[in-house]
């Protein structure tokens, strides 16, 4: 398929997403679209991509599987310059009777084959050598038996047990420093273990109306491995023509602020029509909160009309998100992202 060759040879390139964007002057969620098979790119847009991947165009487009690539293995040379098998195990057993011969002979100097040092044999005795000093003669005790005494122990007296008792003192227990806050991690973990794997990303995504959200719409999670971006996105398909995202990005970092983009795009080539970033701080974003905007593309006439539906829409993805960590029992609650006004 199409999408799958084009995420092929973008990894074959050596290239991530927002690079090849740059190439051919798109935004990285055009690219995303096209590998996930969202939209499809336009006639003009395949032509670049084959021209940038070095592969004709019905390469790009057919369906069969990526060819595999075949690696010749060059052939071992035989070794004729050696000595042969026979000879090799001639030449082995010289060396180990001539080895053999110098330790036998170094033995027999050294005396271990019983030859002491005036030439006779020498007898041992196993054990250890034989004692011949006669004992000494026993004399009768003559010491009278002493007469022992019958000892009587008095009992000691017992005296009171003036000690008093200890006293415990209650332990108190310190209260557990809070562990700092890894809601990248555990979202990345999430999203790997109970997602889907498709290339270099894994996403879980369900219909909306499962997060308070409508029928219509899909909520996701997303983890880019070539970028490790983690994002939340709500997908909403507004006509034949157009579909209007909204993104929130989870920094590494948890530091309580969010960035955000809104796409309104083509449906059919992923291109943007109206985009909008930014960043939101958590702890003051409320549901009649103005959005912030960092940078626009679009026409200037519809950029406030475009913002008021952004800030509609990010806010709607924040309310399937609080709902989305209820219902899927995430370690981290809504507060815990920092949202403590919305």
């Amino acid at each position: 398929m199409l999408s799958d060759n084009i995420r092929k040879y973008r990894k074959l390139n050596h290239m991530s997403q927002d690079e090849l964007a740059d190439k051919l002057k798109v935004t990285r969620q055009s690219i995303s679209l096209w590998e996930t098979g969202q939209t499809q790119p336009s006639l003009d847009n395949i032509v670049a991509l084959a021209k940038l991947f070095d592969v004709s165009t019905d390469n790009l487009l057919s369906a069969d599987e990526s060819e595999s690539e075949s690696v010749t293995v060059p052939l071992a040379k035989p070794q004729n310059d050696g000595p042969s098998n026979k000879k090799r195990y001639i030449l082995i057993v010289c060396l180990i009777f001539c080895l053999l011969l110098v330790m036998a002979l170094i033995l027999w100097k050294s005396g271990i084959f019983g030859a002491s040092n005036n030439g006779e044999p020498s007898h041992s005795i196993p054990g250890g050598s034989i004692n011949t000093t006669e004992p000494p003669e026993s004399k009768p005790n003559t010491t009278e038996p002493s007469q022992t005494k019958p000892t009587t122990t008095e009992p000691p007296e017992s005296k009171p047990n003036t000690t008093e008792p200890s006293q415990t003192k209650p332990t108190t227990t310190e209260p557990p420093q809070n562990k700092p806050k890894d809601i990248y991690g555990y979202l990345k973990d999430f999203v790997i273990q109970n997602g889907t794997v498709n290339g270099d990303y894994c996403y879980y995504s369900n219909t909306a109306d499962n997060y308070g959200g409508y029928a219509s719409e899909s909520f996701s999670l997303y983890y880019w491995a070539d970028t490790e971006k983690i994002e939340f996105c709500l997908h909403s398909v507004l006509d034949d023509t157009y579909s209007i995202n909204f993104y929130i990005y989870v920094p590494k970092t948890h530091t309580g602020k969010y960035t955000y983009i809104t796409s309104y795009y083509y449906r059919d080539t992923g291109a943007s029509r109206y985009e909008a970033t930014g960043t939101i701080v958590a702890s003051d974003f409320t549901k009649n909160y103005p959005l912030p905007c960092s940078s626009y593309t679009g026409s200037t006439d519809k950029q406030n009309e475009f913002m008021e539906m952004s800030r509609q829409g990010i806010c709607d993805l924040l309310s399937c998100l609080e709902r989305f960590l209820e219902v899927e029992n995430i370690e981290y609650s809504f507060a815990d992202f920092g949202f403590t006004k919305f």
